[in-house]
């Protein structure tokens, strides 16, 4: 009798010492994840890059909308007719909205940058990148080119933000 009991005793406390420490898991992090920003931080010029990557792939339009200034132009030139387009920031919202609703995937790669000027609260940044645009199961559309971002912030340590943007691309 006096066995059993020891054993009973002995199979509790690790039953009780089990349920508070587990010695496969990491000590608890009370920060967590606060200082990470997995999506990209926008203080930096490659961080920025790396939030407009992840909003158009994850095709939300608040990540997208963060990435713009009030008063941002988007810019395309159309070699059939010769001409360039120009659109606002409200109308850039609503047309990205709309593709971002219709398709089923988005994979953005940045590639290289073929020029980075930036001051402490200014930057041109022209980079090339690819595109694929998969609408269905049986449509893709695949492109590449160049982005022209005229960047802006108010101070060091802010969000680069794009208030102008020039796509040069064979879509």
């Amino acid at each position: 009798m006096p066995r059993l009991l020891v054993r009973l005793i002995f199979l509790l406390g690790m039953a009780i010492g089990l349920t508070t420490c587990n010695p496969f898991a990491p000590a608890l992090d009370q920060e967590g994840l606060s200082r990470v920003d997995l999506l990209g931080d926008p203080s930096s010029v490659d961080g920025f890059f790396q939030l407009f990557k992840n909003a158009y792939e994850l095709r939300d339009t608040t990540l997208y909308g963060s990435l713009f200034t009030p008063d941002f132009l988007f810019a395309y030139y159309d070699p059939d007719l010769g001409q360039e387009f120009q659109w606002d920031r409200d109308t850039e919202m609503g047309i990205s909205q709309n593709l971002f609703s219709q398709v089923i995937q988005i994979t953005l790669d940045w590639n290289y940058y073929v020029q980075i000027d930036t001051t402490d609260t200014t930057g041109l940044v022209v980079r090339s990148f690819n595109l694929t645009i998969t609408e269905d199961e049986d449509n893709a559309y695949i492109g590449s080119g160049r982005a022209r971002m005229e960047l802006k912030r108010s101070r060091i340590g802010e969000a680069w933000k794009a208030s102008y943007w020039f796509d040069d691309s064979d879509f």
